[in-house]
């Protein structure tokens, strides 16, 4: 399923958003409620301590002098009806409304039991009453419900002289409501104006910051097929650079591979040409004198050269692919492919009286057999043909830890340290060597091993006739999985 990044974009932020909104939704309304709550009780608070001022001491004890045009004003409230009670420590009432609740922890002495006293008799000494807590002076806020409303009810205790009364003040909740309703209100489009404002950025925010995107695309869409040119990274954000930087590079990696694909035609053209202008002479000699039979032994070598150098070409080219067919390759056994080009060895040195030997252990190696037999065809090849006679050429195949160790040494005139690195160029012919050939034996065998991920060197012999430096060839080729 294909992916937008628009819409990945907008599905990453509207969770956030949301979220955030919720929780300053939740936080806005909890400090909203705590700030309208504490300033009408704060309202509620003067108000007692307001009708507390109007309790004085009299013979008999307290007494509220609180005039009606003073209640009146106390009570006089537009929106909320305003209750008020005052009564002393011992439950006496001293004006107010009677029938307003009692706060839920009153004080103990309103609480007492009154001692019982039977007909004609005289009251019995009153037990010394027990000594009661003294009341707290902190206001006491409660809600309840009073006349089938609810109410905030606020308590206080006050003392005069050694007397000490409650004030009780309530007030009904339809300015604390309105309140929180206008703020919830404006909270609510604050939040749509947010959501507004978040949609609208990314409307035009997000097509804006993808616009460098798409002028990308537009550019890489009228590139021309053959236009390898790394893609410039000026006005790209910093976050697609590492992108256009992997970009970059495939596209060097393949005008690379398309500059070695024409230097590989190009030369395969120059070799071509004069092994097939020979070929064409040859013929024409041919049909000058068809009974001539050495012109047709060298027809027969000209015909045999062409096909060579066409069959290293090959090698070459499918060696240089090598890397990707390494991506489906088995596990094979080095002695079975040994074995299956050790006659055509045999022949060839005892023609020119060469002492082939051949040491190899039971080796398995993950790779491509194909390329495999390839390199070691070419390595053995090469010894064959610039040994001298009545030499010695020599293959050994062995492991060494993790790695196959593949040697194939010979003691003729052996290659120059200077030239060393030079001899796996292809086409490079190394002068003063007296057998003819196409110089890409190396090349093709430094490209097998490097497709399998190994290293091959040239050194000098080992146990040579004095004065002859020789020449073996090392190849280190990891096991891989299927050791």
């Amino acid at each position: 399923m294909q992916t937008s990044l628009r819409r990945n974009l907008l599905s990453t932020l509207a969770a956030p958003t949301l979220l955030l909104l919720v929780t300053a939704g939740a936080v806005a309304y909890s400090s909203a409620k705590w700030v309208v709550g504490n300033a009408y009780d704060n309202n509620l608070l003067n108000l007692g301590q307001a009708i507390a001022t109007h309790v004085h001491a009299a013979p008999d004890g307290l007494t509220l002098t609180l005039s009606p045009e003073v209640e009146a004003v106390l009570r006089n409230d537009a929106i909320d009806r305003i209750y008020f009670r005052v009564r002393a420590q011992d439950g006496r009432l001293l004006g107010g409304d009677a029938d307003l609740p009692i706060l839920a922890d009153t004080d103990a002495l309103s609480s007492l039991p009154i001692p019982y006293t039977p007909v004609g008799k005289e009251p019995a000494a009153a037990a010394p009453a027990p000594r009661a807590a003294m009341p707290s002076a902190r206001p006491l806020f409660r809600d309840l419900a009073h006349a089938g409303q609810p109410i905030r009810a606020l308590r206080i205790y006050r003392r005069h002289g050694d007397s000490g009364f409650y004030v009780t003040v309530a007030e009904t909740l339809r300015k604390r409501d309105e309140a929180m309703e206008r703020l919830v209100t404006g909270f609510s489009w604050a939040a749509l104006l947010l959501l507004i404002a978040a949609g609208v950025a990314a409307r035009f925010g997000i097509p804006s910051g993808l616009a460098p995107l798409e002028r990308l695309q537009d550019a890489l869409r009228a590139r021309a097929g053959t236009d390898l040119s790394p893609i410039e990274p000026t006005g790209v954000p910093q976050e697609v650079r590492e992108l256009i930087a992997a970009l970059n590079g495939l596209l060097e990696r393949q005008r690379a591979a398309n500059a070695q694909q024409r230097a590989f035609l190009q030369d395969a053209a120059h070799q071509l040409r004069t092994p097939l202008a020979g070929l064409q002479m040859q013929l024409e000699l041919l049909e000058a004198r068809p009974a001539d039979p050495a012109a047709r032994a060298r027809l027969r070598q000209s015909v045999a050269r062409v096909t060579r150098l066409a069959n290293q070409l090959l090698a070459l080219a499918r060696a240089e692919a090598g890397a990707r067919l390494i991506a489906d390759a088995t596990e094979v056994e080095l002695g079975a492919l040994i074995d299956a080009m050790v006659e055509d060895w045999v022949d060839r040195a005892d023609a020119r009286g060469i002492d082939l030997g051949i040491d190899r252990q039971p080796l398995r190696l993950h790779g491509d057999p194909t390329l495999l037999q390839e390199l070691i065809a070419n390595l053995v090849d090469n010894a064959l043909k610039y040994c001298d006679e009545h030499g010695k050429v020599t293959l050994r195949c062995s492991r060494e830890g993790s790695e196959a160790l593949i040697e194939v040494c010979d003691d003729g005139p052996g290659i120059a340290p200077e030239v060393r690195e030079q001899v796996f160029e292809r086409f490079y012919r190394h002068a003063g060597s007296g057998a003819s050939g196409s110089g890409l034996g190396l090349s093709i065998a430094r490209e097998i091993v490097r497709s399998h991920g190994g290293v091959i060197t040239i050194g000098e012999g080992e146990g040579l006739t004095p004065g002859r430096r020789g020449t073996c060839v090392r190849v280190r080729l990891p096991l891989g999985p299927g050791a």
